[in-house]
């Protein structure tokens, strides 16, 4: 289980590595609005994953300011959120927490509370996680991205995209369900990759026309099988099993009107060459900055 944690030098360290993580092009002296306050401050945009954020030193915590933008940043701007981090304790009042595994890694994660109610059956497909706080007591969170992530950014991105959607009265984005549920016991660090790699999938396969509706998107149109996916994303074993013998499963049940697909990290395809053994293709993926790359889907899908 997650920690929250409350150690002054822990969550100094975290912030460090926040501003060191984020990307972005500087925009200064723009305007923040919100409701009852603005500021005037240096924001930074990020144009591929359309926000901008700026981190502001409030007392005793620091706020990330955060604002939908897919144009560049005018001199002002409206926020679309923010996160609160308390410098030193924990405090279940702010929204956002410095959360730990048993490694020590360091997670940036948000108690799900928003201006308004149901963002949780919203964001119902997030990585959600018990956290435990210093007291003893256990709440839920939405994990938001390992602070120590090169995917930071985007996964930071996809949060703001999520609660503008939200606020605006929006739907909640349709993710490919793939045969395999994730184990809830991975780690929280490998939910969040899987989360990017399940949207490259799903781009990937929106291309080529290979989805045939809202419930099944991995269905295809006509006579030819049902592409049945399982993704690897913690370099596990308990994972690689469970995808493995779910896959054996289900084309065993299903014959020739299912074709199993295993995707799995290149870099566990080539350390593990049992993997080119399996009876079912294994698609690899490799990581080109914050976006998944797929090698042989193509073949596994002719």
């Amino acid at each position: 289980m997650l920690t929250v944690v409350g150690d002054p030098k822990r969550i100094d360290r975290a912030i460090k590595r926040l501003h060191g993580g984020l990307e972005g092009v500087p925009a200064r002296g723009v305007r923040l609005t919100w409701r009852g306050g603005e500021l005037r401050t240096t924001i930074h945009w990020v144009r591929d994953d359309a926000f901008w954020w700026a981190v502001e030193p409030r007392h005793q915590r620091d706020a990330l300011v955060l604002g939908h933008a897919p144009d560049p940043p005018a001199r002002r701007e409206s926020i679309t959120c923010e996160i609160n981090l308390p410098r030193a304790g924990a405090d279940r009042k702010v929204a956002g927490i410095v959360a730990a595994d048993d490694a020590g890694a360091l997670y940036l994660a948000h108690s799900g509370r928003l201006s308004k109610s149901g963002f949780r059956e919203f964001l119902a497909d997030g990585v959600w996680r018990s956290v435990q706080w210093p007291d003893g007591e256990e709440t839920e969170a939405l994990i938001i991205a390992p602070f120590g992530s090169p995917r930071l950014t985007r996964l930071l991105g996809r949060f703001v995209d999520s609660v503008r959607r939200f606020k605006e009265g929006g739907t909640p984005a349709s993710q490919p369900t793939l045969c395999v549920e994730p184990s809830v016991h991975g780690s929280a660090g490998a939910a969040c990759d899987r989360s990017l790699v399940d949207l490259s999938l799903h781009e990937e396969l929106s291309k080529r026309g290979l989805f045939g509706g809202t419930l099944d998107l991995f269905s295809l149109r006509g006579e030819r099988p049902q592409p049945l996916f399982a993704l690897i994303a913690d370099n596990q074993p308990e994972e690689l099993a469970l995808a493995v013998g779910s896959l054996s499963l289900a084309a065993a049940r299903g014959g020739a009107d299912v074709r199993p697909i295993l995707v799995a990290p290149a870099e566990l395809a080539e350390r593990d060459g049992a993997l080119g053994s399996l009876p079912f293709a294994c698609v690899r993926y490799r990581w080109r900055g914050a976006r998944a790359v797929f090698d042989g889907l193509d073949d596994a899908l002719a």
